[in-house]
């Protein structure tokens, strides 16, 4: 789905709105703060990462699809990031990174709970003793309970016309989720794009126990970037 979908990541995705709202939450956890070390997992193209290099962090970025790696690489025109492709198990076990960062919804994508664990333990391998993680996602458990399965239409304008994004979910019982974006885009005629990715569903205190399990030991949930409690439904 990302590789297809990187040429457009940048349209459907409103970015300076998104960077104002989430880094000063990030960094009250100290993501942010200049001389550090971050690794950004599932960077996509990569403006949280250029965000922190500016910044004055040493930062490594991931991403498993190399469209957008390569779509990250052309906009890091001043090279302050060390860009990367590979999934969240290739990651250098460095024990370096002050931070390790998987924003957006990414972790998900991983689809069993030993693949959870062997990601988490990857995160952990990376960072310095101390080091913080911190994984952000939408709450599709609450989405899968309470069959959620529309998102607001996103519209986008760029010099050849309208861009709709539609967004949905199908149910896959006994823990999924498929997320589905369909493109429409405006030229002599309206033209569609489907694309679909699978997200595993767990809740948060699961996702504790296989963090835990992964090697980490002060856990903490919380319902948004800025602190708020975490309610499971």
């Amino acid at each position: 789905m990302y590789n297809d979908f990187a040429a457009l990541y940048d349209v459907f995705v409103d970015w300076p709105n998104r960077l104002k709202n989430e880094l000063p939450h990030l960094l009250r956890f100290g993501i942010g703060d200049p001389g550090t070390t971050i690794v950004d997992a599932a960077c996509g193209t990569g403006h949280h990462a250029r965000a922190w290099a500016e910044l004055g962090c040493h930062v490594t970025a991931f991403d498993a699809s190399s469209e957008m790696i390569r779509r990250a690489k052309e906009l890091d025109t001043a090279k302050k990031v060390d860009w990367q492709i590979g999934a969240f198990t290739d990651i250098s076990p460095t024990g370096v990174a002050d931070a390790v960062v998987c924003l957006g919804t990414s972790l998900p994508h991983v689809e069993t709970k030993t693949e959870y664990v062997e990601s988490l333990r990857s995160f952990r391998n990376a960072l310095k003793p101390g080091g913080m993680l911190v994984v952000h996602s939408r709450n599709l458990y609450k989405t899968f309970v309470d069959r959620d399965r529309f998102l607001p239409p996103l519209v986008r304008s760029e010099p050849g016309g309208t861009i709709l994004f539609w967004r949905f979910y199908d149910i896959i019982e006994p823990n999924a989720l498929d997320f589905n974006l369909t493109i429409f885009r405006e030229s002599t005629k309206w033209k569609h794009q489907v694309l679909t990715s699978r997200l595993s569903v767990i809740d948060g205190d699961t996702l504790s126990s296989l963090t835990k399990e992964s090697g980490f030991t002060d856990i903490s949930l919380y319902g948004h970037l800025d602190g708020r409690p975490y309610e499971p439904n």
